[in-house]
């Protein structure tokens, strides 16, 4: 279905992926450009960019999906499991957590079935069969040989995924500021509000794998939740380190998050610092790198 009626469409305007969903009810579809802002949030919350709420079994903000570009233009795919309790399933029937992909995928969600198709792809009959790898050392290595110049000149181009870690689950022992003694690079991040405040530094690798933020249970805490009231999201936010730098997504939070009185959906961190709002009752949130 998603592939016939890409077929009849006029092709994305800019590098990128089109996802597609759908149950036995429902179809749709969304453009996500290759750019810095260009991912979306699926989830049963009405605040996601994509909102699957015709299974019970998908959490509030299930998956964050990314569009980005290799050095050659060919468009990436990132899905990262926001630390729900079912993960999506791949076409060959396993249970993931976080890939890395090129070529289209097509994964599961509860009920939903989803299709993400790369730009610059001839328009195709059906889906190829993937290959999957695991990343060994760097989190970012996409495949075990690279990617040729010219994908679309490519008879039988194949899809690769590359499985990653999931998000991590950062230790309150060694992530609290007073009791730190991490690696020679590190970062770090404190939180201030009426109730008090709270720091946390994170090492490289945490931030590779990302960090939640937010009230719920599965969020970093080592004193944060304390400082958070019920205006912050229980899924607020992810940092995540990756081969551009570091950043703050906001996970389809309901009151936002702020830089400059400006409400962003992804915010550069600088080694140097920056400061940003989480939410609108006053929680500031401070980073740097240390």
């Amino acid at each position: 279905m998603a592939t016939a009626l890409d077929r009849a469409r006029a092709p994305q305007r800019e590098p990128g992926h089109r996802i597609y969903w759908m149950t036995g009810s429902e179809f749709g579809s969304r453009d996500v450009p290759a750019t810095r802002t260009g991912f979306v949030v699926l989830g049963r919350h009405t605040q996601c960019d994509v909102v699957l709420d015709d299974d019970a079994s998908i959490a509030l903000r299930h998956l964050l999906v990314r569009s980005a570009c290799l050095d050659d233009g060919f468009p990436t795919l990132s899905v990262m499991d926001l630390r729900s309790h079912e993960g999506f399933e791949l076409s060959d029937g396993t249970m993931q957590r976080s890939i890395l992909a090129t070529g289209p995928v097509v994964l599961r969600v509860g009920a939903y079935a989803i299709v993400a198709l790369p730009s610059g792809e001839p328009p195709a009959a059906s889906l190829p069969m993937p290959v999957c790898t695991r990343a060994d050392g760097s989190p970012y290595r996409i495949m075990a040989r690279p990617v040729g110049p010219d994908p679309v000149a490519r008879p039988g181009l194949v899809s690769r995924i590359t499985l990653l870690s999931r998000v991590s689950m950062v230790s309150e022992s060694s992530a609290a500021l007073r009791g730190w003694n991490g690696e020679a690079r590190g970062y770090e991040l404190l939180l201030r509000s009426p109730s008090g405040q709270a720091g946390v530094r994170f090492s490289a690798q945490d931030l590779a794998h990302g960090v939640l933020i937010g009230r719920a249970l599965k969020c970093v805490d080592a004193g944060l939740r304390a400082v958070l009231d019920s205006g912050i999201s229980r899924v607020h936010a992810l940092l995540l380190r990756d081969r551009n730098g570091c950043f703050v997504y906001d996970t389809a939070s309901t009151q936002g998050s702020y830089h400059d009185a400006r409400r962003f959906r992804c915010l550069p961190l600088p080694d140097e610092g920056a400061r940003f709002f989480l939410g609108t009752c006053g929680v500031q949130a401070y980073w740097r790198a240390v």
